[in-house]
Formats: structure tokens, sequence, C-alpha cells
């Protein structure tokens, strides 16, 4: 089986090692292009140029290509109106630095002269009757001249895509069968062109019905409801859309496919709907590392989804988590304990209202942080709806209970001056409001917008709690891809807490902390926060644990380059700053972080490696080194 297995390796490892057909293609340059780009000329040619870094397709020389890109040159200027356009040479040459042919390269140079370009002399339309009272002959009229008037350069590119535009237009006034068709006269000898397009809209439709196709285990009467809207619309594409993004929102279905049935007379339009019903129940086990310069988490994971529970679209997640923390590294754990979350939740879009999404979510989590352990239970109540695709307004009711155990001497010596926001164990129950104005290309993934969020929390002890104060928070993210391969991304934070009444107070796990990998990133995990201090007689300090603030300000932004693929490479600027007292933010006295990182982009999510540096110094916050790596999963904002 050894021999086997070696001779295998040895035979595929020969496989791997087969000389390619010719030389790879590192170069290709066109001269005397101007009527078409030299880039768009290059990518119908079989001798494309192969990138230093390229791990894709690449491009050999072959004798005999170069006949065949002759022609391809001569038909790409034919199709752009350039009979006569001749290949003046066409040269390879091919640089030896071994004999071997894998490490041959060849560079081509073509020169073209595209002789004269023809011209359109003549557009006409032609309209096949009988035409619907509410075609806009004028506004289709007005496009061709736009796009291809009398005395413009000709091209059968050109003309197809100015056919496209009218179907296109046609379309969104409701006509989902029109249809155009071209035709040119070309006199080559005088370079001219007569242009002939016959537009046929045929009848202007408005949505009488809607017919479903795939459906087993996913109750029809739920899905008519997410599309109702579409019946009595007038036909458009957008429409079309409406209706697929519905239907794919509902998390169900692998494959939506939304078309009109096939062409009848009269107004009435029946719109098919087909639908491949994904998988019902789901298990994802997987496991995690988290590095920060003050914390390290390992822990394994695992997560149960049911879609449609009861058969009624509820839709139960369990997630499960279970690792252990050292504080601050696992070669250094001077902290160091168990941690573990299971978070459940029920989620219906339906009840009382079409469009109100229901939740119901109880946790338990065994955590570690700088100063204390603990274990909390929490349940939350919530329900959202989108007023429009473009504002969330959501409203929870929400209880916690936490326990504290290995409690630091610092923080236990320090009960007095922390005062109510020091309570163990401790009850909390607020209420939550959260709108949110989405502004952006989509709502998960953005890279075009902005999304302005806040949240409003009101914590009572009529509520159940022992906590009384205001919480908010309000949020800005922008997004800008001018580029590809480039993306901008900004966000600014406030967070203010206001105790008031018999209880005024905030606990100290649920106040403001800064630093860590989703904020400062030149500061460790929550370092970035006022701390109090245990000295021993001499007045050196032994440990400082920070303790949270009331008054939270923090700004981010990022510059993101996409350089192969999924391999992405950041540089940002972070500020921030946390006090204890209450709105009493100073912008001089920010905390600023600045450095780079690497971010992949897989199916389970982007790994993200920061590394940030301080760039000025406070001495509340002090730290034994001026600079944090940062290692998890996901963007930042």
């Amino acid at each position: 089986m050894v021999s086997a297995l070696l001779a295998a390796g040895c035979a595929g490892k020969e496989r791997r090692r087969a000389e390619p057909p010719g030389p790879l293609v590192r170069d290709v340059q066109v001269a005397g292009t101007e009527a078409v780009e030299e880039a768009e000329l290059v990518e119908y040619l079989n001798l494309r140029p192969t990138s230093v870094f390229s791990l894709g397709t690449r491009s050999y020389y072959v004798p005999g290509l170069e006949a065949v890109d002759r022609r391809r040159v001569k038909e790409v200027y034919a199709a752009n109106g350039h009979y006569d356009a001749e290949v003046e040479s066409f040269e390879v040459e091919v640089r030896r630095k071994t004999k071997q042919v894998r490490r041959q390269r060849a560079y081509v140079r073509i020169a073209v002269d595209e002789g004269v370009g023809t011209a359109i002399r003549k557009v006409r339309i032609v309209w096949v009757e009988p035409v619907h009272a509410d075609v806009d002959r004028a506004a289709v009229r007005k496009q061709v001249t736009e796009e291809s008037a009398a005395g413009t350069s000709f091209g059968v590119v050109k003309i197809r895509a100015t056919a496209q535009a009218i179907e296109d237009r046609l379309a969104q006034e409701g006509f989902p069968y029109a249809r155009v068709t071209e035709q040119a006269r070309v006199d080559r000898r005088r370079h001219l062109a007569d242009v002939e397009y016959r537009v046929d809209p045929g009848p202007r439709k408005r949505v009488t019905s809607l017919e479903l196709e795939g459906l087993s285990r996913v109750p029809e009467d739920l899905v008519r409801r997410e599309i109702e809207f579409a019946e009595g619309s007038s036909y458009s594409p957008g429409l079309m859309r409406d209706l697929e993004r519905k239907v794919y929102g509902m998390g169900v279905f692998a494959a939506v496919t939304v078309e009109p049935a096939p062409r009848t007379e009269g107004p009435e339009l029946t719109v098919r709907i087909r639908v491949q019903e994904s998988k019902m129940q789901r298990i994802r086990l997987g496991g995690g590392l988290g590095v920060d310069p003050v914390r390290w988490d390992q822990y394994a994971t695992a997560v149960y989804r049911h879609d449609n529970l009861f058969r009624r679209l509820y839709r139960f997640t369990a997630r499960a988590k279970a690792g252990y923390a050292e504080l601050p590294a696992l070669y250094d754990p001077q902290q160091h304990g168990p941690i573990g979350v299971l978070d459940l939740e029920l989620r219906k879009k339906g009840l009382l209202e079409r469009k109100l999404v229901w939740t119901e979510s109880p946790r338990f989590e065994l955590g570690l942080w700088d100063g204390y352990q603990f274990y909390s239970v929490d349940n939350r109540i919530g329900v959202s709806r989108f007023f429009t695709r473009y504002f969330e307004l959501g409203l929870s009711y929400n209880n916690r209970f936490v326990d504290l155990f290995n409690i630091s001497p610092t923080l236990d010596r320090n009960r007095t001056v922390l005062g109510l926001d020091f309570r163990d164990p401790y009850v909390l129950a607020y209420v939550q409001l959260s709108p949110t104005l989405h502004l952006t290309d989509d709502i998960l993934q953005p890279h075009n917008g902005v999304r302005l969020s806040a949240d409003y929390d009101l914590a009572s002890t009529y509520l159940g709690g022992q906590f009384d104060y205001h919480k908010i928070v309000p949020d800005l993210r922008a997004y800008w891809r001018p580029l590809d391969r480039l993306q901008l991304a900004a966000r600014a934070r406030v967070g203010l807490i206001f105790p008031y009444g018999r209880n005024p107070g905030a606990p100290i796990d649920l106040k403001f902390y800064l630093g860590g990998a989703a904020d400062v990133r030149g500061w460790g995990l929550r370092r970035l926060s006022p701390r109090i201090e245990l000295c021993q007689p001499g007045g050196e300090v032994c440990d400082d644990v920070p303790t949270g603030g009331k008054s939270m300000l923090h700004g981010s932004f990022e510059t993101r380059v996409r350089t192969w693929k999924a391999l992405w490479f950041a540089a940002f600027l972070d500020t921030g700053d946390v006090r204890d007292e209450i709105a009493t933010l100073v912008p001089r006295t920010l905390m600023v972080s600045t450095g780079g990182g690497a971010r992949y982009e897989s199916e389970v999510g982007t790994f993200r490696l920061d590394v940030g540096v301080q760039l000025n110094e406070d001495p509340r916050f002090p730290e034994p080194r001026p600079w944090a790596i940062h290692f998890g999963i996901g963007e930042a904002f």
C-alpha cells in the first residue's frame, strides 16, 4: 500500500511538472488603436497577457495563433464599423532564459491600420402595429437620436445596444414583451450605413395573478402574504426584482425564478414564481481562537437552526460556545477560567401584522473579564418592523441576572468607590428602543451608503431591576467603494449613561469600554477605560482593573484594498475616549491609534488580523507596550 501511494504521488508530481504547450504570454501591446480601446481588443485574442501574480487561467503562445488572432482583430473592427481595417504587423518575441519551455516568455506586438470608420447616414423607426396608446413614441425617438443619431459612428455592437436600451425602456413602462430588431444597410465604398429599428411594444400589462411552483414544506399562504403587494401593480423589471428579493428574503429557498407567463393579448399578466426549497434544518460545528494583548480565547462552537418549525416558518436557532480564556495570554495565565455561551432564539414574522418580526431570546453565559468571573442569565422579548425599505424600528424588553465570583482584591477593596455600579449579584430590567436608517446598497454587507442607528435603554426599578438609568448610543457608519478593489469605511459613535431615580447607577459590566479588535485597536480589549489600582505599601502598582465609564466617544476610518481574489489589506485610524463622569468628553484628550492588517473572505466569514499602534499617551490608560495585535472573524464595522 505504501509503495502504491508513493508511486501515485510520484506520478502526480510528474504530471504537475509536464511541459506547457508553449512559452507563457507575458505582455501584449497594440499600436494604432483609436476607435477601439486596446484593452477591449486584447480581450478577444487568444494571446492575452498573463499577470506575474496570476494563479488562474494562463495564456501560452503556440505557433499558428497569430493567424487566428489576425482574423479576430479584423472581426472586432468590423463589428465597430471599420470594415477595411488591416493588421500591419503581428510579431511574437520569445525570450529564452533556459531550454525549458516553462521558463520561456512570449511578448506580442501588434500594429493595426484602422482605416476609415463607417458613419450613420439615416435612422428609421418602424412601429409594428397596433401600438398601445400609452407608448411614448417621442421618448423612444429621442433615445434613438441620443444613442445612434445620423452622423455618428456606426457599429453592430452599438446598434444592438441601442435596441436593447429601447426594450428596457418599454419594459420599465409596463410592456414586458417589447421586442426591437435592428437592421443596417452598409455602403462600404462610401463608409455609410442606414439603420432601421423595428419596434413591437406588445400589450401593456398589469399583474393580476401570481403562480407559485415548487412548494412542498413551506406553506403557500405565508409566501403569498409576502408577495401580495404585486397584485394590481403595473409590470416593470423592478417589480420582478422586488418579488424575487421578497421570496429569497424568507430564508427558506435555495433558488427563486420570477418571470412573466407566455405572451397573451389583453392587459392581464400572470407572473410565475418557481422556487426550490432549501434544507430546513442544519447543524454547523467549528472552533475559534481569539488573540488580544490582554486576553486569549480557545473555544468550540455548535449552531443548530430550524427554519420551518411547526411548518409555519418559526425559525429556531441554538448557538453554543464552550472553551477556555486566559488573561493576559495563554503563555502567561495570570487569570484564567472556562467560558461558555448558550444562546437560543425563536423568531416569527407576521404575528398580529404582516411586517412585524417577533423574537424570544433566552441566553446563558459563563465569562471572564479583567478582575472577575461571572455567570449571567438573560432574556429578551422583542419586536421590529421595517417602514419602507430604509427605516427599521425595534422595541424589546430585557431581563438580566448576573452573579460575580473570583473577584479581584482590587475590585473587592473598592466597592465603596464604585458605589451602586458594583452589585453582586444584581438584577437588571430595561426597555430598549432601536431606530435604524438604512441608506446603503445592501443591509447586511454594505459597500456604498450610510447607516444611522441609535440604541436607547431605559432601566428602572419599576420594571423589576435594581438600577435606574438612561443609556443612549447613536452610531453612524459610512461606506464608499469607488473601485472594485477599493473600499472606504468610517464609523462614529457617542455613548452616554444618565443615572436617575432611587437607585442611580449602571452595572459595571455594561458600562462603556474601548480597546480591542472592534474599535480603538492600539489598546487591548476593554483597556481604554477608567481603572482602579491596588498598590503595595511601597507605592508600586501591582494590579489595575478597568471599571468602565458613563461617557464614550469613538471614531474609526479604514481603507481596504483587495490584492488577490479574497485577500484584502487595510489601513486604519482609530480614536476614542471613555470617562467615568457624565457627559464630560473633551476632544483634546482623545486617544489615537493607527495601523494595518489583512482580511481573507472565506465561506465561514472574514478572517481578520490587525496590528494597532498608539500615537499618544495618557496616564489614565497605562499600558506595558504601545501596540496591540488582534485576530478574529468579521470586519470591525
